[in-house]
């Protein structure tokens, strides 16, 4: 495996700056190589679907050549390294390996070293944890170890705001086999913290936004639209890769879909995004902000998908794209949430758990039987367009809550399961209504996504 890993990333090193600057026949005849050299297996099958993607001259190509021409040599290196060599290959290795042992073996994980933040924005998902507690260094440090023997070299990092722990960029140096995605509100990226990620090379920022400057600052505060763009220009002209993230809700989603915003964006040089439904947790939860039913379909149909079909950006939709995935990915069918005091959490927005990481291995607590629980009633229905367990099927929820006892992990009471639990119970017939009958005609018997996990 090192030789081959060593030999792939020499030629990776070698290549990749020149498919920026390739035409589209060279980029076919080079990708028909390495799919002629490559392993069998989940490696085989991305450059079936890089090549496909080549010859339909899909916008994800221009996005990779955007990639590839905006980070400078060193980040590059770093990322072939993290995210291509030991993600994409060593990784699938691994975890395939684990899944055929009745194993749970995620690819990803979140880590949220701190909630402390610097700003306190209405209908924070985080905004009930403690402000006193930071995650140890040493114990953030044996996790991602941990996670890297069980093939996970992609790790989340959020908050709170991460970027206010300065202890952080020793991680990021020390673990340069990992690749770190990390979501900041944008505040505390300066030229500084720019010039500090050009050095780790293996981290992505993901900045958040609530749409233009008028929705962003109404939610966040005046001027922080203004310093998240002059953020992504530092980290532009630094050769770092950035993307974005938008928390979705009823009264934004005509602006997250439209051509202007993700034209802007594109422009700015985001590469990635990700869409989050609002979901009434944290701070002042709020059911009356969360998308009806009908503009989760609007989404689905102008959203994430259509924009990366037509635009050099790739969107994730965390609702709308559960069919690729099999529906809910929680509970370490695929990711799972570690926050500021340890506990370990099935999902970011579900803050109830039974293990705290200081008290076990990284092993043990996503093959916990509350873990093997919920991972038992994935996919809740046959509608992968319904796949969440707080807003589809919050029964699904309730029945966790009495088998396995949980205990909240932000101190409050779990309105999910109590004051709003009315709430959620007409909130997931109306989107039942709604998309049942859009599964149905568009999606029933064509998808192959295996379901059950372990």
């Amino acid at each position: 495996m090192a030789i081959k890993e060593f030999v792939a990333k020499q030629a990776a090193n070698k290549i990749l700056p020149l498919v920026g600057r390739m035409s589209d026949k060279d980029l076919g005849r080079l990708i028909w190589l390495t799919r002629k050299l490559a392993p069998t297996g989940y490696t085989r099958s991305f450059l079936n679907s890089i090549d496909r993607m080549n010859r339909e001259r899909h916008p994800t190509i221009e996005m990779v050549r955007r990639m590839i021409r905006q980070t400078n040599s060193h980040v590059r290196e770093r990322l072939i390294n993290s995210l291509l060599i030991k993600e994409l290959l060593q990784g699938n290795i691994t975890r395939d390996q684990l899944r055929s042992q009745g194993m749970a073996a995620p690819q990803v994980f979140l880590i949220s070293p701190t909630m402390r933040c610097n700003l306190r924005c209405p209908g924070c998902y985080a905004g009930n944890y403690s402000q006193k507690d930071d995650l140890e260094l040493n114990v953030i440090d044996r996790v991602i170890s941990e996670g890297e023997e069980l093939g996970m070299f992609w790790v989340t990092i959020l908050g709170g705001e991460p970027f206010i722990r300065k202890d952080m960029w020793e991680i990021y140096a020390r673990h340069e086999d990992v690749f770190f995605q990390v979501f900041t509100n944008g505040t505390l990226v300066d030229k500084e913290a720019a010039r500090n990620l050009a050095k780790v090379g293996n981290v992505l920022v993901i900045f958040s936004v609530e749409g233009f400057e008028g929705e962003t600052d109404a939610r966040r505060g005046k001027g922080v639209f203004r310093r998240v763009m002059q953020a992504m220009d530092d980290l532009r002209e630094a050769g770092v890769p950035f993307g974005f993230s938008v928390m979705v809700t009823r009264q934004n989603v005509d602006t997250i879909i439209s051509d202007e915003f993700n034209n802007m964006l594109i422009e700015k040089g985001c590469l990635v995004g990700w869409h989050f439904l609002y979901i009434p947790v944290g701070l002042n939860p709020d059911v009356r902000l969360m998308p009806t039913a009908e503009q989760r379909e609007m989404m689905r149909r102008m959203g994430a998908q259509r924009i990366r079909n037509e635009k050099p950006i790739f969107i994730v939709d965390f609702w709308n794209d559960a069919p690729f995935v099999g529906g809910c990915i929680a509970g370490a069918r695929n990711y799972f949430h570690i926050n500021a005091r340890g506990d370990v959490e099935p999902c970011i927005f579900v803050h109830l758990a039974v293990d705290n990481i200081k008290q076990k291995s990284l092993k043990e607590v996503i093959n916990s039987p509350y873990f093997r629980a919920i991972r038992a009633r994935q996919p809740y229905s046959d509608n992968l367009l319904r796949p969440c367990m707080i807003i589809d099927h919050p029964n699904v929820l309730r029945g966790l809550c009495k088998e396995c006892q949980p205990y909240s992990t932000d101190g409050s009471v779990c309105g999910l399961i109590t004051s709003l639990a009315s709430d959620l119970d007409r909130y997931s017939h109306e989107a039942a209504t709604v998309l049942d009958p859009v599964w149905q005609r568009e999606f029933a018997g064509k998808s192959s996504v295996s379901n059950k996990s372990n």
